[in-house]
């Protein structure tokens, strides 16, 4: 990197980071992002407890043999009673005639466990330990050993960990890349308007201020996302508030990654729709294009969340500009192949590559251009 692109890059990164914007916003989202990660546990539900159990065997109905719903309500209540004061949990027992009822019970959630005849406890993700436990004893006579649990929609804990970390992490990913790429097309425009453009050309040239640019900008994009990143696990770890999946680093890591190559993209696109504007008022009209190009494309990353291996997900992991949302994604839940990673990733650079000579040449062509929107096929002609 040539030193003239250095110097451009440091005087882009004091300018900003000494701005009083960036320092506000930067502690605005700092402390959302906290808040975010604090807010399960300080919120977490310690009042009393209630538990619905079904128990196949109803008093006086005919079916499956088993603990008479009325008996092992008394269980229960003998089991709360010797329970310290401050446990603050109830347990409401329904009876049901037989397995399929109770079952079909806990599936529609009017339960939130089933004792059926042989003692084994049906429930729908997972039994809480707290009635685990309550029920361990209400049954001791009939099953001195650990409760026999049938989970009919046994959940992937780390799955759903895993699903919850990438969304926050695409969330902030996308935020940087449309925040920090509108913040290169406003960059070139403001120094348009103070004329302090055509010093810099006299002094640098059109494409190493434009590099320059980009790559002090992305330098501090990359950064914040790493300070944000930082914050938001450890806030977390630190309150308790979720249970990190072993992945958390990798993930971590494939979203900073993809902000360097997304961030290049997009840097480059919004650079050229800074270049071909003259005023502030005129930018919504030149990076309007780019901007929802940006938002389709974490539409299409909302909707990869939900299916990670569908089509959709799979059409726009070869997408370059929906690449670097989608791939963490797909990659988190286990459905990227990697051909498919590689191919993408291709595909991206080669896409950086065009984008960085467009945005050259237009930025070359219409960096002087302080009159009016400018047409792109000028700006290249111009060039």
């Amino acid at each position: 990197m040539s030193r003239r692109v250095l110097m451009v890059a440091r005087r882009e990164v004091l300018e900003r980071v000494l701005s009083r914007t960036f320092i506000v916003s930067t502690v605005i989202s700092l402390v959302i992002i906290v808040l975010i990660a604090v807010l399960p546990a300080v919120l977490r539900d310690d009042g009393p407890t209630t538990y619905e159990v079904g128990v196949v065997g109803a008093a006086g109905a005919a079916g499956e043999a088993g603990v008479p719903a009325d008996e092992l309500r008394g269980r229960v209540d003998d089991v709360l009673r010797s329970l310290p004061e401050e446990s603050e949990v109830d347990v409401e027992v329904r009876g049901f005639r037989d397995a399929d009822a109770a079952s079909d019970a806990v599936t529609a959630g009017d339960v939130d466990a089933a004792v059926l005849a042989d003692g084994s406890v049906v429930v729908d993700e997972e039994l809480a330990d707290g009635l685990a436990t309550i029920l361990q004893l209400a049954t001791v006579e009939e099953l001195p050993q650990a409760l026999e649990v049938e989970a009919l929609d046994p959940p992937d804990e780390e799955a759903t960990e895993r699903e919850g970390l990438v969304f926050v992490g695409t969330l902030l990913l996308y935020i940087q890349l449309i925040g920090f790429g509108v913040w290169v097309a406003n960059g070139i425009v403001e120094e348009k308007t103070s004329r302090v453009v055509e010093l810099l050309l006299a002094k640098l040239g059109p494409r190493p201020l434009l590099a320059g640019k980009i790559v002090g900008i992305g330098a501090l994009g990359f950064v914040q996302l790493v300070l944000f990143v930082a914050a938001g696990l450890g806030a977390a770890w630190a309150s308790g508030s979720v249970d990190l999946p072993a992945s958390t680093l990798r993930i971590a890591g494939e979203v900073l990654a993809w902000f360097v190559l997304g961030y290049a993209l997009y840097s480059c696109l919004y650079a050229v729709g800074g270049a071909l504007a003259s005023r502030v008022d005129e930018l919504q009209s030149t990076t309007g294009p780019i901007t929802m190009v940006t938002v389709a494309s974490y539409f299409a990353a909302l909707f990869a969340g939900g299916d990670p291996g569908g089509t959709l997900a799979r059409i726009a992991t070869f997408v370059p500009p929906s690449a670097p949302l989608v791939l963490p994604i797909r990659s988190a839940a286990g459905e990227l192949a990697l051909w498919e990673a590689v191919v993408s990733v291709g595909l991206v650079v080669l896409s950086i590559v065009l984008a960085v000579r467009l945005a050259g040449r237009a930025y070359e062509g219409a960096a002087m251009h302080v009159r009016g929107q400018m047409k792109l096929r000028e700006a290249l002609r111009r060039a």
